[in-house]
């Protein structure tokens, strides 16, 4: 049988996660300074989409298709 005792020491010895709620300064640059409220942790925020994941990839991936032209296709399509 376990006393409380040893039951609060294994809780205390168990580390966690902060789960971080970020201040973050306005925009002024490519980067602005974050700050979390809970611990106390800084990080650096990119403030671009251009400088985010996407950087260097074929821009086209944001081109949005043109359903009227495809409704078009499929028209000529059937006609024929």
């Amino acid at each position: 049988m376990r006393n409380i005792s040893e039951l609060e020491e294994k809780k205390s010895a168990v580390t966690t996660a902060c789960r971080h709620y970020w201040t973050i300064e306005p925009a002024d640059g490519p980067t602005s300074r974050g700050v979390c409220r809970v611990c106390g942790e800084e990080k650096e925020f990119l403030n671009s989409w251009s400088d985010a994941s996407y950087k260097g990839k074929d821009p086209r991936v944001f081109d949005l298709p043109n359903m009227l032209e495809d409704d078009e296709e499929e028209e000529k399509e059937k006609n024929s």
